[in-house]
């Protein structure tokens, strides 16, 4: 179980980060964002402030490049970097082993925690010459005891490892040679089943020993006493006289932590299944031989046993293990196996931290567990974490259930289009190149979310907040239809008036027939004054002008959420009847067009061409029957304006349509 963890790292003014707080979870934390946001700045501004106890920092602040530079503001003054690394602590063991990081907030009364902070800067002496300065201390301005820091763990993988090298004998940094030379006990067979045996100084020396004592034979002393004999033979001829140039050779230095260095890793060509018990049968493949996946994950399980078992023996108190990008060289469901049991090593008392690319490992993960980096409008780094932001506990639930692989990659994009349907989804990128050549989405790395329905807040949720910490930092426009004068029978049935449901049917068909109702159930010819005349419902016309009033020109409850959502990065852009609709009453080109995209789809079922581009639109939409058909509609439609950019000075695209895609790019309509 985790005691203490990392609750907060605050950086100032290192490589691409100018000013960044981040908040981490106690348990598995996992930075995703675009490229060069400055996910590996924080792993190694971690990196740095925990190796501060070890004999040998494979990391620090070393030269003037680690150092912000503004690139907005030209100068050649270089600010002091400066990192704080917080630790929340739960137990008095916490505060007795570390006392010199004890730290009390002035604004909180709770217990104290720890603090460590760097302070790096670059002076020139009277020379001129430039100079690293730097100092630390802990807590209230406190010298930092080294022997504390002791008491602190991490492993590393790097983003571009190479594992075969790393896993080669003798090798420096041999993930599997660190398992070895840290264990202090193992298993081994007994008659009474396995027996446990300590791993002490004493019972190295007894191990090395019987290795030692196999292959002290007059064999192996003879033939390495030959070879001997034969390099000094020319030594002594080569060299000048008297240099005693003879050297001695050795099979191997019989101490443990030399012989674990020469361990082989290897794979078994063969399963127990097919070798049965003729184990000496047994062929193995040379890890030169295994894919860069399979290499990975061997060394990364390298790294997880050796944290395991200092971590169940308790040698430090705080471990973290920190990777970059895990789904290296790995497929999707080998991502996923990877990942859930990267999970499980928190219940071990591991704290987690993961910087990821990959959209699968987003999409498997728990909202509360990503912590975000995008450029902001200034491009400077911005976190973000659904932890602090406005989204409900039932907007989680949905986002978690939804948020697949496609559509987690709006964490990743500079900005996003939420759509309900395949068809804009389609036709969106098409009409971005048409706005002109910096609207390109792909280009400008934006993201079209399709969320297959109407359920928006959950998504504008994450962009509509008034506090900017407690939004994403990108911009994004939500597309809906307004639904204006939409009716449905329901609406007609009245206790009070006598309507049930058969006979709100009845009132729902005789507008329709009056062509007061279209096709769509909306209302599109409505005058109060004139009487309806409505068959058997004479009585009930005041109540069902009354309905159709209160409905007319109207927007949808649904749309009218929608447009209560435009917030801050949020912006709603309503079509004025349906998207089909908008499109083929834009322009006379654009309903000459798509009629004859429709006919071509559907010869049995002709449209005018010709015919006025309102009743084309009521026409066509009246056809339309499904989503499926809507949808090879637009796709049509796409591939035609991509194959003849000629049509584009001709085709109108709507408003609403061009303000979404300027929104996102632009920041402004």
């Amino acid at each position: 179980m985790l005691i203490m963890y990392i609750e907060k790292l605050t950086i100032k003014k290192f490589r691409s980060i100018e000013y960044l707080v981040v908040e981490f979870n106690k348990g598995l934390n996992i930075i995703v964002g675009e490229n060069n946001v400055g996910k590996t700045t924080i792993i190694d501004a971690i990196r740095i402030c925990l190796s501060l106890g070890r004999q040998w920092r494979d990391i620090g602040v070393k030269n003037p490049e680690d150092f912000y530079i503004d690139n907005l503001v030209i100068s050649d003054v270089l600010e002091p970097i400066e990192f704080t690394i917080e630790f929340k602590i739960e137990e008095a063991e916490d505060r007795n082993l570390f006392h010199s990081l004890l730290w009390q907030d002035p604004a909180k009364k709770e217990s104290p925690n720890l603090r460590l902070n760097f302070h790096y800067d670059i002076e020139k002496d009277i020379r001129g010459n430039e100079k690293l300065k730097w100092k630390v201390w802990g807590g209230h301005d406190t010298i930092v005891d080294m022997a504390e820091l002791q008491q602190i763990y991490y492993s590393y993988l790097e983003p571009l490892r190479n594992a075969e090298q790393e896993l080669r004998p003798y090798a420096n940094n041999n993930k599997v040679t660190s398992l070895f030379r840290d264990m202090t006990s193992y298993e081994k067979a007994d008659p009474a089943g396995k027996k446990t045996v300590s791993l002490t100084h004493d019972k190295k020396n007894e191990l090395s020993q019987a290795i030692e004592k196999v292959l002290q034979n007059d064999d192996w002393t003879g033939l390495i006493s030959t070879g001997q004999s034969y390099i000094n033979e020319h030594l002594e001829k080569a060299d000048i006289k008297k240099k005693s140039s003879k050297v001695h050779l050795k099979l191997l230095e019989y101490k443990y932590d030399n012989i674990v260095k020469g361990l082989l890793t290897r794979k078994p060509v063969y399963s127990q299944a097919v070798l049965g018990t003729d184990l000496h049968l047994q062929k193995y493949f040379d890890i030169s031989q295994n894919g860069l996946g399979d290499n990975n994950i061997i060394l990364a399980s390298a790294v997880l046993g050796d944290l395991k078992s200092r971590r169940d023996q308790e040698i430090e108190h705080y471990y973290a293990l920190l990777i970059e990008e895990p789904e290296a060289h790995l497929h999707p469901q080998r991502q996923n196996t990877f990942f859930n049991y990267l999970n499980t090593l928190q219940d071990l008392g591991v704290q987690i931290f993961i910087t990821s690319h990959s959209p699968t490992i987003t999409a498997k993960s728990n909202l509360d567990n990503l912590l975000i980096l995008q450029k902001d409008e200034l491009y400077k780094t911005s976190f973000f974490t659904t932890r602090k932001s406005i989204l409900t506990g039932k907007n989680k639930d949905y986002l978690r259930k939804f948020l697949d692989v496609t559509k987690s990659q709006l964490f990743f994009a500079s900005g996003c289009i939420l759509v309900e349907g395949i068809s804009e989804a389609l036709l969106l990128p098409v009409f971005a190149k048409m706005t002109g050549k910096d609207y390109d989405l792909d280009k400008n790395g934006i993201e079209i979310v399709n969320i297959n329905g109407v359920a928006f807040e959950p998504f504008a949720n994450l962009f509509n907040a008034p506090d900017k910490e407690k939004r994403l930092a990108t911009y994004c426009s939500l597309i809906t239809d307004d639904d204006k004068s939409i009716i449905k029978s329901g609406n007609f049935i009245s206790k009070g008036e006598g309507i049930n449901k058969a006979q709100a049917v009845e009132v729902f068909k005789e507008l329709k027939g009056l062509k007061i109702i279209d096709h769509s159930n909306r209302i599109v010819d409505f005058d109060v004054t004139k009487d309806l005349k409505i068959t058997d419902f004479e009585s009930n016309e005041v109540f069902i002008k009354a309905v159709l009033s209160n409905k007319y020109n109207k927007l949808s409850d649904r749309a009218s959420k929608a447009q209560k959502l435009a917030n801050k990065n949020l912006r709603v852009e309503l079509a004025n009847h349906t998207f089909e609709y908008e499109l083929i009453t834009a322009d006379d080109y654009n309903a000459r067009l798509i009629a004859r995209i429709y006919n071509d789809m559907h010869s049995k079922k002709y449209v005018d061409v010709f015919a006025n581009k309102h009743l084309l639109a009521a026409d066509i939409l009246k056809k339309l029957k499904s989503n499926k058909d809507k949808s090879v509609l637009a796709e049509n439609l796409a591939y035609l304006l991509e194959q003849k950019p000629g049509m584009w000075r001709h085709f109108v695209i709507p408003k609403y349509l061009e303000n979404s895609i300027r929104w996102v790019i632009d920041k402004k309509v």
